[in-house]
């Protein structure tokens, strides 16, 4: 279980001991399955792992040379990586090759996928988005004219939408209805803008070369922007783990690490400090469960669950709990089978434990 050491942002960098493996990161990926984080390591033409717990490092993949890795997206089983031209595919249980596909393109960049199983890829140099569908690896260009250097980008569900930034700065939309680009903000103040990903209630982030910072913005971009990092070194395609509140940065420049940073409670000092790991009874869970556990001090909990893909599912409690043994019961109900998370949060701690449901 991660400990969060600092008083509001959790910055711990890969460099002190690991230095010789980081090569230009250029994306982060966390595969919430395996507790890991995957680093697009362009300049060692790899793809690593780093243990979430532990951080230690290990080569995933190679064979990048031909170009990238730039953009990593996991969508069930698979990983899912830009490399120039080419969009590579490789099994996260075990590594192996998948595909690797021509579409066309100069030079992919951002990735993201709906949940219709289509992917889509930004390609930087010849500013266009492509659709690639998963089942059929049947692909378009999606969107073919109007764009300048689109870089990062992100699924919106609930506008039925990707969301996507522009080198140049500007941040646009397109609808994956009918592919219609709008632009959200013409100018963000912002320069060498690389990536962009969303925390767990829909503020977006961004990172910048120019200013070298992660800037956050509300759901609907029209709130004051908040400067939330800085002290980086050309902040590259970012990650927002919504189960733990913690941004991985992959930092290409100089600084040829990657960062973590904590955004839950900014008195926050250990995730464990006033709630103890529940017990979940049973565990596999059929139809229904039991989840226990004790708190130092009354105060308001939430309970939730996460799929696999760091996605909520479900709100099993939001209620002023006391002090002492509390319980909670969770439904299965209009749940499928398969391995979810379960988070409790408090205003000073985060737990987190992995649930299997049976049919």
């Amino acid at each position: 279980m991660k400990k969060h050491l600092f008083a509001f942002a959790l910055a711990f960098s890969g460099a002190a001991a690991f230095s010789q493996s980081y090569n230009s990161p250029e994306s982060i990926e966390f595969d919430y399955a395996n507790n890991r984080w995957f680093i697009a390591n362009n300049g060692g033409n790899n793809i690593l792992t780093r243990n979430s717990t532990t951080g230690a490092l290990a080569v995933f993949a190679t064979g990048f040379s031909g170009g990238g890795p730039h953009g990593l997206e996991i969508v069930n089983d698979t990983l899912y990586a830009c490399a120039g031209g080419n969009l590579k595919a490789f099994n996260i249980n075990t590594g192996a090759a998948v595909f690797n596909i021509s579409l066309g393109a100069t030079f992919l960049n951002g990735i993201t996928h709906d949940n219709s199983g289509n992917l889509y890829i930004t390609d930087y140099s010849g500013n266009k988005i492509y659709r690639f569908d998963i089942t059929t690896r049947q692909f378009n260009a999606f969107v073919s004219s109007g764009l300048s250097s689109p870089n990062g980008i992100i699924f919106d569900q609930p506008n039925n939408r990707c969301v996507f930034v522009q080198w140049t700065g500007a941040i646009k939309s397109v609808s994956l209805l009918d592919s219609t680009v709008t632009t959200l903000v013409a100018s963000s103040g912002l320069s060498s803008v690389d990536g962009i990903t969303k925390d767990g209630v829909g503020n977006y982030f961004l990172s910048s070369w120019s200013p070298t910072r992660i800037t956050r913005y509300s759901n609907t971009f029209t709130s004051p922007t908040a400067v939330v990092t800085t002290g980086l070194s050309n902040p590259a395609d970012i990650f927002y783990n919504v189960i733990t509140d913690t941004l991985g940065v992959p930092n290409s420049g100089s600084g040829n690490n990657t960062t973590y940073h904590y955004f839950g409670s900014p008195t926050s000092i250990d995730e464990m400090s006033n709630v103890t790991e529940p017990i979940v009874f049973p565990n596999p869970i059929s139809k229904s469960a039991t989840i226990t556990f004790e708190l130092t001090q009354t105060e308001k909990v939430n309970v939730s669950l996460y799929d696999e893909k760091g996605a909520l599912v479900k709100m099993i409690a939001e209620e002023q709990m006391f002090k002492g043994k509390n319980s909670v019961f969770l439904n299965r109900a209009g749940l499928a089978a398969g391995s979810y998370f379960l988070k409790i949060s408090t205003q000073d701690a985060i737990q987190t434990k992995k649930l299997i449901i049976t049919e």
